[in-house]
């Protein structure tokens, strides 16, 4: 048993944080730990509660996200400032990670945290509609 122990972390983390079923964990630790004992781990330390509960955590930020580009972009247009416009592609950009979209190339953050005006523009047309 203490062998397989080794392994608990790491089959928590896959059940729990990133959704794999059991079946999938059991191959994912290459056979190092059994079905039954990943089942028995599951139901002693009360598993699919913690999976639950962040499962709920995780659309709780997402909805804060989506909530916090809504205002950024309201801020915006009621202020058309730089300052403002930087909020809301940084709101974007947060969401988008959150989400697991990865960046289109040279949209990674830039080095001088300067919004090019062909950021602006994009924003501007894309998002606000405005021409």
């Amino acid at each position: 048993m203490a062998k397989k122990a080794i392994y608990y972390e790491d089959a928590k983390r896959l059940y729990v944080f990133e959704g794999f079923s059991l079946d999938t964990v059991c191959e994912l630790l290459k056979g190092n730990v059994s079905r039954k004992t990943l089942y028995n781990w599951k139901e002693a330390h009360g598993w699919d509660e913690k999976r639950k509960k962040h499962v709920e955590s995780s659309e709780n930020i997402a909805v804060d996200l989506q909530e916090l580009v809504k205002k950024s972009i309201a801020q915006y247009q009621a202020d058309p400032t730089a300052h403002n416009m930087f909020a809301v592609h940084k709101a974007i950009t947060s969401l988008k990670i959150w989400q697991g979209v990865k960046p289109l190339d040279g949209e990674e953050e830039p080095k001088d945290k300067r919004i090019k005006a062909s950021t602006i523009e994009q924003i501007e047309k894309e998002i606000l509609g405005l021409e």
